[in-house]
């Protein structure tokens, strides 16, 4: 920090910070830190250089530091570790010509740190780099300090790097700085046209709706046309400082998740590429950029694996450029940016086109991304942003003055929910390997003021031209000189000024005081909702139960909440009723009543392939088509006939065989859940027999009861299976007629018939059937063979030789599921042998008679009265005494969700304490300072003066000097300025006397330059200097002529001879004064 930025500051303090360990204790005076770098520069042909090893995987006090100073009356120790941060590991700058990769390097420096005070975890932050001595920021609950290294001061005479007495710094509190001027502001009005609709896409099974950190790898790609706007010296901080404000607005808690855009690999086209097309026209620029950027996408085999090529993977592609873009024509327009809706995650349409309009860019940028996350625009489809609901976000269609593009709505906030819940978002879970790399700090609107602001948009001569509300729009002086905007904000940190706000800066669009802004606070869970209604009534439906991130709510840039944000239980389990109607049919007949194209269908479900098995298909009866009625069934509804697993949000969610959802409870190989496979045997062979074509040929029976069968050809052939019953119904490929492949329920279970172009055909059933059933083969040529296998259930018999009974039977009531304030026991319903009483599977037993599962009420009493006990708070003070507290209550639990508070003397057990000491250690000595005393010179560099005094920890006692640490002492005396002095000016003094005694003369007087102290000066303007002379005229005294005077003229004048030549002599006056001179004229 030199001397001509320190006239800026208000208020500072020197500060000398010392290396010390984790107690305190000193280590060296050198504070200049950092770990071995990174840095490769390579041509295409080159290898990248060695990693650096993940440090997550070694010893962490490797790379952690401590620092102790100083300042304005407190002692700071800085507990500091190595910052992985917003660039991935294997980030890259690359440069590409007319051939591809010229050169690269990946700009790293391990001296980045954060961290916090010690003893004050999560109260405080700290932000530092140690490259140079240190330079951040120091945040604690009442105010922020910012520390640099002290340069170039006159009064300092020895060198700021002596090993021996360590390197002074500059400490100052961020509300000192002085703003100087505000600068102008500028923009135009444009659009982001929305995107195509995404094609359906493949489905996942996923877990509840759940809160987790995702993670978009980036890829950011710059035009030759940037590369010339920007040049090669500011092009990477320019863009990274763009995508820094991207990764922000994507931080917000508004936006209900937790998203980090992550550059993984930054791009400059110096020259165009022979497979990428860019001009203005947005949609073929788009469709061009896609297809190269998944041409050189880097696959990773094992998620954070460096890819062969050495270059990082990405998730999403964003292409900058300074061409005016348009969609639809190659023109100019005022489109911004395009993208595919719901497109992250599919390698040719997870990518978008930007175009440059400064660090506006970013909301740009964002808003593509969004289309990118399946986001529609507020408004388009949704209530958000129209008359009576919440304003447009970032997502409005159109940004006006009153679009708000710093945070997103509620149905933003919807959109992506619902994307990352149904699993299209899968790509984004890996999390990359960090890198020591820390974004620019610096608010972008303090790196790039107003007037730069508009020259990113309109060229090197645009400049701010409106004041104003530049907060929420920026007006800038186009190139043909009118003043315009686009509604789009000044970046944040820009200058700002209202009526109340002297002197301010931008802040998520709102003029706030300078260097404040509102405490960061991360959202915490509220409670879970009461479980709602069962989506069914019978067959197995679930309930839903809600939680909200709102205790407390995120705030300032705190972060959202992770974890489960609604969850899911099964419900109403029981078989329904015999004869009940399907529900996924139910809910296709649903729509009979509604026209479809302008005619009306019967809908029965399709169960063919091809489909996703939460969306609602639907065959249109005695037609030869089916259509997506419903993007999702409703929740119960199963996945497959032959599955228990359910959909749930439009997803397919696991079920057990218990019917409980998320279960792990399997089935046996004889279908028994939780069985031991004792209850069946085996069944399997090959029919390789030679027999004659053309006809039907039986392959094997399987016997009622079966389970697992399948059914097989051993090789591709003209052949086709069949199936029958017993009698001559054929219910696959009978009577010489070929179905088509398909899912066919037979005998109370579903074959799944599959004939595939490539290979064998076969068929499949998990069972159990419900009669014996025989499989056929229609020879039409050789016999290639058929393979077979099933589980048959063992036949056990009686003493005599009928055959044995079954019947349902009650199990004994299970153990009690609380042991205090309700619980519940189940009787389950088992098949039962009559003969010896053993369980076997189900399907021995009539279902049409299997009675209900009995559950009742257990242990309702309230649990005995016990003790609450919450967490202890941070103590008050970190030395000399201080208190921490906790909470403490008698509570007793009375159901299962809900518990009451009681009186203290109803718990038996003794009290635990609510409050105790802490940090009894005595404090060391310390600087204390008392108010600074006014500037001295008022206007201009001067000097303000302070008494330091050395006291105790409690201030009760004041000690010599040096009971006090000498090298962190503050300064007595600072430099000040209660800003800039008045110009010098030109100073008249009075006027002289009139040369001219009588009548008309000259008169003079001094002018000089004076600065404000009344020193004389060079600098005032010399067009602006008064005159030194003027004309006057002196009143002449009248003396009369008496009759016999002698005629001559008055001596005071000089002027007679002119009074003369000029004839005035005829006047009165003139004669008197001359009456000589014009005595006979």
């Amino acid at each position: 920090m030199s001397d001509e930025y320190l006239s800026y500051l208000q208020h500072y303090q020197l500060t000398v910070p010392v290396r010390v360990d984790e107690n305190g204790d000193f280590l060296s005076y050198t504070v200049k830190h950092h770990r071995p770098r990174r840095r490769n520069a390579d041509t295409a042909s080159t290898t990248p250089g060695p990693e650096p090893s993940d440090y997550s995987n070694q010893d962490p006090a490797r790379f952690q530091l401590f620092y102790r100073l100083s300042a304005y009356g407190k002692h700071f120790h800085l507990n500091l570790t190595l910052n992985p941060l917003l660039v991935s590991k294997q980030f890259t700058v690359e440069y590409w010509g007319r051939d591809g990769l010229e050169w690269r390097h990946d700009m790293v420096e391990n001296c980045h740190y954060v961290g916090y005070l010690q003893d004050q975890y999560g109260s405080t932050r700290v932000a530092l780099s140690t490259c140079k001595g240190l330079h951040g920021v120091i945040t604690t609950e009442e105010e922020q300090y910012l520390i640099e290294p002290l340069k170039n001061i006159s009064s300092t005479t020895s060198s700021p790097w002596d090993q021996g007495e360590g390197q002074q710094h500059v400490i100052y509190k961020k509300s000192s700085i002085l703003s100087p001027q505000q600068q102008p502001s500028c923009g135009l009005m444009s659009d982001w046209p929305e995107a195509d609709s995404a094609l359906p896409g493949s489905s996942h099974r996923q877990r509840r709706s759940v809160s987790t950190e995702r993670f978009v790898e980036t890829l950011v790609v710059a035009d030759k046309m940037m590369v010339g706007y920007h040049g090669r010296k500011d092009i990477e901080h320019y863009i990274l400082s763009v995508m820094n404000i991207v990764a922000k607005l994507y931080r917000d808690a508004s936006l209900g998740n937790v998203v980090n855009i992550i550059v993984t690999r930054l791009i400059v086209l110096t020259e165009d590429q022979p497979n990428l097309e860019i001009n203005h026209h947005a949609d073929k620029s788009l469709d061009s950029f896609c297809k190269w950027q998944k041409s050189i996408l880097s696959h990773q085999g094992d998620k954070n694996s460096i890819p062969e090529n050495g270059m990082a993977h990405h998730d999403n592609a964003v292409l900058i450029t300074r061409y005016d873009i348009c969609t639809y024509k190659n023109k100019p327009c005022g489109t911004l940016g395009l993208a595919s809706v719901a497109g992250m995650c599919e390698p040719e349409r997870s990518c978008s086109i930007n175009e440059d309009i400064g660090l506006g860019s970013a909301f740009t940028i964002a808003h593509e991304i969004g289309h990118n996350f399946g986001m529609n625009h507020d408004g388009i489809g949704n209530s958000c942003g129209t008359k009576g609901h919440e304003t447009a976000k970032l997502m409005a269609a159109h940004i006006t003055a009153n679009t708000n593009p710093f945070s997103w709505s509620a149905c933003s906030k919807d959109y992506i929910t619902s994307f990352l819940d149904s699993g299209r978002g899968t790509c984004l879970d890996n999390e990359p390997l960090k890198r020591d790399f820390l974004y620019p700090t610096v608010a972008p609107g303090q790196v790039y003021d107003a007037d730069e602001q508009c020259r990113f948009q309109y060229g090197a001569s645009s400049r701010q031209c409106k004041y104003g509300e530049v907060c929420r729009e920026l007006w800038c002086l186009s190139k043909s000189n009118r003043c315009v905007t686009n509604s789009i904000p000044a970046a944040e940190g820009t200058l700002c000024q209202t009526g109340s706000i002297e002197k301010g800066w931008c802040y998520q669009g709102e003029c706030v005081v300078f260097g404040t802004w509102p405490q960061s606070v991360d959202g915490g869970w509220g409670p879970w909702s009461s479980w709602g209604e069962c989506s069914r009534t019978c067959g197995g439906g679930v309930s839903s139960s809600l939680r909200h991130c709102d205790s407390p709510a995120p705030s300032g840039g705190g972060r959202y909440c992770l974890g489960e944000r609604k969850r899911y239980r099964s419900c109403n389990t029981d078989a329904c009723p015999s004869g009940s109607r399907d529900f996924r049919e139910k809910q296709c007949a649903d729509f009979d009543i509604m026209p479809f194209r302008g005619k009306y269908y019967n809908w029965k479900p399709y169960t063919g392939g091809g489909v996703k098995p939460c969306a609602l298909n639907c065959l249109a009866e005695g037609y030869n088509f089916y259509t997506e009625r419903s993007p999702a069934v409703i929740d119960g509804t199963r996945c497959q006939a032959d599955s228990l697993d359910i959909c749930i949000n439009g997803e397919c969610k696991h079920v057990g065989c218990d019917n409980i959802l998320g279960s792990d409870a399997k089935e046996d190989r004889c279908r028994v859940c939780g069985g031991e496979g004792s209850t069946c045997e085996a069944t399997q062979g090959l029919f390789n027999d030679s027999l004659p074509r053309g006809g039907y040929m039986e392959v094997v029976r399987i016997p009622r009861g079966s389970v697992h069968i399948e059914i097989k050809e051993m090789a591709m052939s003209k052949n086709y299976i069949a199936l029958k019953s017993e009698g001559d119904d054929y219910y696959i490929n009978g009577a010489w007629t070929i179905d088509w492949p398909r899912k066919f329920d037979i005998a109370g279970t579903a074959f799944h018939y599959r004939r595939p172009t490539d290979e064998p055909e076969s068929l499949e059933a998990l069972g159990a059937t419900t009669e014996n059933l025989i499989v056929m083969v229609l020879l039409q040529e050789q016999n290639m063979g058929i393979r077979y296998k099933f589980n048959v259930p063992i036949q056990r018999t009686g003493s005599g030789d009928n055959e044995v009974g079954f019947s349902w039977h009650h199990l004994a009531w299970s153990d009690c599921s609380a042991t205090c304030a309700g619980g519940s026991q189940k009787q389950e319903v088992v098949c039962k042998r009559l003969d010896d009483n053993s369980v076997v599977q189900n399907s021995y037993c009539d279902p049409d008679s299997k009675p209900p599962e009995n559950q009742r009420s257990c242990n309702a009493e309230p649990c005995p009265p016990e003790w609450f006990i919450g967490d202890w708070s941070e103590c008050a003070k970190t030395c000399d005494g201080g208190t921490r507290t906790r909470t403490v209550l008698c509570i007793r639990k009375i159901g299962p969700a809900e518990e009451e508070t009681l009186e203290d003397s109803l718990c038996l057990t003794h009290r635990p304490i609510e409050r105790e000491a802490c940090n009894n250690q005595s404090c060391p000595p310390q600087w204390v300072t008392l108010d600074w005393s006014e500037c001295t010179p008022r206007c201009g560099p001067g000097f303000k003066h302070r008494i330091v005094l050395c006291k105790s920890s409690d201030l009760a006692k004041t000690f010599p000097h040096p009971h006090c640490p000498s090298h962190n002492k503050p300064p007595s005396r600072i430099r000040c300025s209660l800003g800039r002095c008045p110009p010098p000016r030109w100073i008249p003094g009075e006027w002289g006397q009139c040369s001219a005694q009588c009548g008309l003369g000259q008169q003079i007087r001094t002018v000089q330059c004076l600065s404000y102290t009344g020193q004389l000066s060079s600098e005032c303007a010399e067009t602006l200097r008064p005159p030194t002379m003027q004309q006057c005229e002196s009143k002449c005294d009248a003396i009369p002529i008496a009759n016999g005077d002698e005629c001559k003229d008055v001596n005071k004048v000089a002027y007679c001879p002119l009074v003369l030549k000029f004839k005035f002599c005829s006047r009165a006056y003139f004669r008197q004064m001359c009456c000589k001179t014009c005595q006979g004229h």
